[in-house]
């Protein structure tokens, strides 16, 4: 009998009546990991760390929540042939809200509108221009699941939707779809809009730079949802502060969270949110079938009918 032990608080009790066949423990503290890891072979876990791989020396599989892998010991888990799978695919949803949140909210300019309100100013659309998303250009970076549902909705809400993929193919929703190397300049040439939903890897390490900025639009918002350190934020900053970039608006940055005294703080063109555009009060619940599916596979010898397969080749 297989030893599953799940270390993510509550949310994933059901696991013990969908798995009689194995032996899953549900663990409340660290402390108590500790004292399980050694004889589990699986282990369902918002992360993991080398610490709990010492432990764990039986481990062979490895179910993350995240749906990114940076916080990772990838090299570990790779070295140790630990098969690996992310989240991808929870954040669908509630992220594509935060985009179409965000345009809007550029758009209609609410995060002024919201500050002259605790000021008690009395200032309309003379001093705030009103614009909407409808007719804009949206280009996206980054066209995986997330992506691909902004495009949807995006496109649903009258916007021309171009994107970015490793490997370009026709998307539903969205016009155009180029590489990487061809796609970003594009898009920062002709979009109204921008978004940002880089993985971090070796090869998306700091490429938006000012070779991009230098190409972007006088009137364009740039946002963020990604990962902070797809960015170089010494030529960001810069850009910001020129007011080459009119409007940032950012979920991430390299180093979270980020400092009292970090210069971007001053800045009157950005809007920080603080790593929020991920998580959700229903998290557990869209989990759930994603490691059901996975456990069920695995149980049964079917691991090429797992999904969210980390590839330590494509880095995600």
């Amino acid at each position: 009998m297989k030893k599953i032990v799940i270390n993510l608080g509550q949310g994933m009790d059901q696991l013990k009546t969908d798995f009689p066949e194995a032996d899953v423990v549900l663990v409340r503290d660290r402390a108590e990991l500790m004292r399980e890891l050694p004889e589990a072979e699986v282990l369902v876990s918002w992360g993991v760390d080398d610490e709990m791989l010492d432990r764990g020396t039986k481990l062979d599989y490895v179910a993350s929540l995240y749906a990114g892998v940076d916080k990772l010991p990838l090299n570990r888990l790779q070295a140790k042939e630990i098969l690996l799978t992310t989240g991808r695919g929870i954040h669908v949803i509630h992220m594509a809200e935060y985009a179409l949140m965000m345009m809007i909210l550029h758009a209609r300019s609410l995060d002024k509108l919201l500050d002259q309100q605790r000021r008690a100013i009395w200032a309309g659309a003379e001093t705030h221009p009103q614009d909407e998303i409808y007719g804009k250009k949206l280009g996206i970076i980054g066209l995986g699941a997330i992506g691909q549902e902004i495009a949807k909705k995006a496109s649903f809400m009258g916007m021309e939707v171009v994107g970015v993929r490793r490997t370009p193919k026709e998307t539903d929703y969205v016009t155009r779809v180029y590489d990487l190397a061809e796609g970003i300049e594009t898009i920062f040439k002709s979009c109204d809009y921008i978004i940002n939903l880089l993985p971090h890897t070796p090869a998306t390490n700091r490429l938006i730079d000012h070779r991009y900025f230098d190409l972007i639009q006088p009137h364009a918002c740039l946002i963020n949802m990604g990962r902070g350190d797809t960015v170089n934020e010494d030529d960001l900053y810069e850009a910001l502060k020129s007011g080459q970039i009119k409007r940032y608006i950012t979920d991430v940055f390299d180093q979270e969270p980020l400092e009292p005294n970090s210069r971007f703080w001053q800045l009157d063109n950005i809007v920080i949110t603080p790593h929020i555009s991920g998580p959700n009060l229903s998290y557990m619940a869209k989990a759930y079938p994603i490691v059901k599916t996975n456990l069920t596979a695995y149980l049964a010898g079917s691991t090429d009918e797992m999904v969210n397969v980390y590839s330590h080749e494509r880095g995600y």
